[in-house]
């Protein structure tokens, strides 16, 4: 199924994380999932949310870069090789796997 994601740019110090998610909890969005990329400089921070209109728009308005994307959400097997499984697909259709979330 396809799913919203939230793609936050924030400065990679200590810190940067907690303030979006704290403009998140004011605005009354939950989130459902995350991951986080980082650099020496920077990180992105990847963000499932029930609702990512609501969201983009209280970060924005808190001065953050965010950008909404389609990511592909896939119910796996809670069961060894489940994973596997879902890897076999995705290789066998050529899908370009860039990153998950645990």
């Amino acid at each position: 199924m396809k799913i919203k994601q939230l793609s936050i740019f924030l400065q990679n110090k200590m810190g940067s994380l907690a303030k979006p998610l704290e403009v998140l909890t004011v605005a009354d969005v939950n989130i459902r999932a995350m991951c986080m990329a980082d650099t020496s400089e920077f990180g992105i921070l990847r963000l499932v949310v029930d609702d990512p209109i609501k969201g983009k728009e209280a970060l924005e308005e808190n001065n953050f870069l965010v950008k909404i994307t389609d990511i592909i959400g896939i119910e796996m097997n809670d069961a060894p090789g489940g994973l596997t499984s879902v890897l076999d697909v995705i290789r066998d259709n050529l899908i370009d796997l860039e990153y998950l979330y645990a």
